[in-house]
This record gives structure tokens, sequence and C-alpha cells, in this order.
């Protein structure tokens, strides 16, 4: 069995496999990593502290940390203390992170949104994979891959700080442009204003992109999406369960929707159904996807980096 640990800039995800490739128990938890990243370019104690309780947390269910292999992404990348927390996480846990670059981390999260697709059946090869995470968001199609820098909680935390956004907010595209018109005059809360009209702009190279590959599908994993999926289907955040996320469809018009009714859920409802602290991140993430798509087919999988960590790990050993 291989116990494959994804530490990216919003959660911890670990994922126990056989050599099967079948899930045998998974765990997740918000660290939130790159919250207040770009005041100091230094991962917070706060962050350090949760990351810590995810890895106890781990322990106490028995999973051997010490036979893990574990990557860390965009947010560590960008740290200055990445070194200094990793040498704590292994003087204390003996456990020791990789940091991946950022083809690196979008090779093993396609192999994990691959692996979903298999057992589901779906063999399309010219599938565009999207991967939006906390601090970066990657897309990859065919044998190109490229990491944007926005995600999901420096792009809030970026929105929050923008001077208010309106009808001279300056863009190229006519299309764009009206959209934002409209935002401009329906959306009254000047803070939701700000994350609808700045994600066509955080998105803009990304867009370039989607739209020179052609792509019509789409596969997403990470928290946005999945999250959606869920809240489509009447579940609790106590109740998710990536079966029932696997494979189902998104379309663009549910990033609007679900990001105007969370951000004007109460925290107390948005906790139950999303989560302790995630709405506001969620409801970035949602912009973010509504501006980058236009009438892609979208598939949502619940796999990603955790999974791809155990594939690549069976592959060398079958070799």
């Amino acid at each position: 069995m291989i116990l494959g640990i994804d530490l990216g800039s919003n959660t911890l995800r670990a994922v126990l496999m056989d050599e099967n490739l079948t899930v045998i128990k998974e765990a997740e938890f918000i660290v939130a990593a790159a919250k207040n990243l770009s005041q100091n370019n230094l991962i917070s104690n706060e962050a350090i502290a949760r990351l810590k309780n995810a890895l106890r947390n781990l322990k106490e269910q028995n999973f051997d940390l010490t036979k893990a292999r574990a990557v860390a992404t965009a947010a560590f990348r960008k740290a200055k203390n990445t070194e200094l927390i990793f040498k704590e996480i292994k003087d204390e846990f003996n456990i020791e992170f990789k940091l991946i670059d950022a083809k690196e981390e979008a090779r093993l999260s396609v192999l994990g949104m691959q692996n979903a697709l298999n057992k589901l059946g779906i063999k399309d090869k010219k599938l565009l994979f999207c991967d939006l995470g906390g601090a970066s968001c990657e897309l990859s199609f065919a044998n190109t891959t490229k990491s944007f820098d926005f995600g999901i909680i420096s792009f809030y935390e970026k929105a929050m700080k923008a001077e208010n956004l309106g009808k001279n907010y300056k863009i190229s595209s006519l299309k764009t442009r009206d959209k934002i018109l409209k935002f401009h005059f329906l959306l009254k809360d000047r803070k939701l204003k700000n994350i609808a009209i700045l994600a066509f702009k955080e998105v803009f190279l990304a867009k370039s992109f989607l739209r020179k590959s052609k792509a019509k599908k789409i596969v997403l994993n990470s928290g946005v999406p999945t999250a959606l999926v869920a809240l489509k289907q009447g579940l609790l955040y106590e109740e998710y369960n990536a079966s029932l996320i696997n494979g189902k469809k998104l379309y663009r018009g549910d990033f609007l929707y679900y990001g105007l009714k969370l951000w004007y859920m109460s925290e107390e409802k948005a906790c139950l159904l999303v989560g302790k602290n995630r709405k506001n991140y969620l409801v970035a993430g949602c912009f973010l996807l509504y501006a980058l798509f236009e009438k892609e087919e979208l598939i949502v999988v619940d796999e990603g980096i955790r999974e791809g960590i155990c594939i690549d790990f069976m592959k060398e050993f079958r070799c």
C-alpha cells in the first residue's frame, strides 16, 4: 500500500491506496497556507499550527507518515520559510515533504484525474484538465501545461484590497465588457463587485490558453467544483462522498448562481454546507471559473495530486 499526501495552498489531502489503486481510506484538512502570504511571503504561524494539527490527526487515524510520499505546491514555492517548516515537520513527525514545481504538480494532478475518468469509462483524448488551487491554477491540454498565478485564496485577498471597480474598468473584449457592466450595475455589495469584476482580468491569460486549445470538454477537480456538485446534490459538508461527485457535470451558470448564493449565506449555514471558513474563498473560485469558461462541457472528479502520487509510485514499482 502507498500513502500519498498533497499539501496544497489551501488543503492537506491524504489517501491510502492498495496496489490495485483502490482507496483504503482518505482524509482532508483545511490548512490555508496561502492566507496572508502576499503580505510578507511567509507561511503564517496559524497555518503552520493547522498543518501540524492535521498531521497529528492523520497519526491518530493510524496513517503511517513515515512511509508517505508527500509533496507541497504553490504556496510553499512562494514562501521564504518553507525550508524551516519542512525541517520542523521532519523532526516532529518523521515525514519528508518534497517541494514540486508547477509542471510536476500538473502532471500528478492529471494522473489522478485520468484515473477517475478511467473508472468512469470516459476515454476522450481531447480533454483539458483544470486544477484551481489556493494560490495557482494549472491548465493541461495534450502535452502542454501552463500554470497561472491565481488561486482562490490569493485572488480573494487581492479583490478585498482592490479599489472600487466599475464601468471605467478597461478590458479589450466587448463581450467581457458587457458582463462587467452588468455586474457593475446589478451588484450593490462593493466587495462582491470587486470579486466579480476583477475575476475577468485575473483569468485573462488562462482564458487565452483555453481558447487556443479549442478544447470542448474540461475536467475539473479541487475544492470549488467538488463543493458545488455536493451543494447541487443537497449534501452537507460532513456528508461529502467522492463517489457521489466523480463524473458529475457543472454548467457555467452554476458558478454564478452558487457564488451569489454563498456570498449572501449566513456563516452558520455555510459552515454546515461547505465547511468552516470556506465560503468566501469558494465565492472567489466561483467567479474565477465563471470568468474562465464559456460553453465548454465541464466534468468534475474528486481525484487529483494525492491519487496521482500513488499512481506514479505504482508505475515505478511495477517497472
